[in-house]
């Protein structure tokens, strides 16, 4: 990775007094059955919000949670409540965006106040990084904080607009994340990188990064049962399942890359199967067995051995997304027993990075020891700043206007 040569302002550039301020967070969360997930990413928005209000300003949060269609996709109330509490003052939920209860609680906050409006992805106008609607809301606002650098590879318009229309600066998150990743380069030496999750359209750009043949792509979850079906593999209810949510339009890609690169792509070779509903007990199955007639939730024992051997001697360690269903315990096995694995190797001097809220919620909740080097709550970002791609919400605070030009 080259060197890191950013022109972003900070908190420390703008006097807050008695202005009215829009905060784009990220709080997006993990969700069970409609519940949100407390996890880090509270605590580390919080820092950047309780610093904002203590300058005497008007706080006007906006975050998303989700995707349309997934379950996840929730309104934000609970994100409001959860915030809180963390912050041990009232963050009011308002269930708008451009509309008259937005206007009505804008109308009515006072200085040291926040107010949480609704999921940006919520409305249309968020997946259209040029649009009026969103111009208009802007103007608004006497700054904008982009505190949400795990969003910034999106080309969306809360990410995108508010910076060509005030002046703007970076959160304390954003800020902590771009000083850590100035801490290292990638080695050239023998380099792992284990990918899971279900997000798997933002990675594919660390292919890349397999030009340095003494790396390897460990894959999991979603983008390993894509790869196993472009080579043939008939995996059974999984193949329905990808289909049903529209990741097969990716499997002539990925067998483009693994034709490529398949010596440095290694892919589990058994599973577990099941239910979340936990009607059925985790059940370990090898690839040969192939099709299944049950959902993959996790990756099996041998899986997880080869995978511990093959980053054994690694000098960088990558890791973004879980292995399986790590919010339910009994499909969490592969991810603890791998992040217990890292935090061990890390201990003893191997640089190890963690990507994306899920692994930090899994860290907390099964109480995996904290040795890693770095974790990052981000995700497709921070695969995209480490390939060398360029973050269109850095590019929009890099050419945002002056507080002249907005006066002008």
């Amino acid at each position: 990775m080259s060197q890191i040569n950013l022109n972003l302002k900070t908190l420390d550039n703008f006097n807050f007094n008695n202005k009215l301020v829009l905060l784009r967070a990220d709080i997006n969360s993990p969700a069970i059955k409609g519940k949100i997930l407390d996890n880090p990413r509270f605590e580390q928005i919080g820092r950047t919000i309780k610093e904002i209000l203590s300058k005497n300003a008007k706080l006007v949060i906006i975050a998303h949670q989700g995707r349309k269609g997934k379950s996840d996709f929730l309104p934000l109330r609970q994100h409001a409540e959860i915030l809180s509490r963390h912050l041990g003052i009232r963050i009011k939920y308002v269930s708008d965006l451009f509309g008259e209860k937005t206007s009505k609680a804008l109308g009515s906050l006072k200085n040291r106040g926040a107010i949480l409006l609704e999921n940006t992805r919520f409305y249309n106008e968020e997946n259209i990084s040029d649009n009026s609607l969103f111009y208009k809301f802007s103007k608004i606002f006497d700054l904008f904080v982009n505190d949400a650098f795990s969003v910034s590879h999106r080309n969306q318009a809360s990410i995108i607009i508010p910076p060509k229309v005030i002046p703007s600066c970076i959160g304390r998150s954003f800020e902590r994340e771009i000083n850590s990743l100035e801490r290292f380069n990638l080695t050239g030496k023998k380099e792992s990188y284990l990918i899971g999750g279900a997000k798997i359209e933002d990675y594919l750009s660390l292919f890349n990064l397999l030009k340095n043949k003494k790396s390897k792509i460990l894959a999991s979850g979603v983008l390993a049962n894509l790869i196993l079906v472009s080579k043939g593999i008939n995996l059974g209810y999984e193949n329905k399942w990808l289909k049903k949510n529209k990741y097969t339009k990716l499997i002539p890609k990925l067998k483009e890359i693994y034709n490529k690169y398949g010596n440095q792509i290694i892919l589990p070779v058994d599973f577990a199967i099941g239910s979340l509903d936990r009607k059925e007990k985790r059940k370990e199955i090898s690839i040969k067995e192939a099709p299944f007639n049950k959902k993959i939730l996790d990756i099996g024992h041998n899986s997880v051995e080869i995978f511990k051997k093959e980053i054994s001697d690694s000098n960088l360690i990558f890791m973004k997304g879980p292995l399986g269903f790590s919010e339910i315990q009994e499909y969490s096995y592969a991810t603890h027993e791998i992040l217990s694995h890292i935090s061990k190797m890390s201990e003893k001097g191997v640089f190890s990075i963690l990507g994306g809220g899920h692994l930090s919620t899994t860290i907390q909740k099964y109480k995996i020891p904290n040795k890693f080097s770095y974790i990052s709550n981000s995700g497709g970002a921070l695969i995209a700043f480490i390939s060398g791609e360029t973050l269109p919400g850095i590019e929009a605070l890099e050419s945002g206007v002056s507080q002249d030009q907005k006066n002008q």
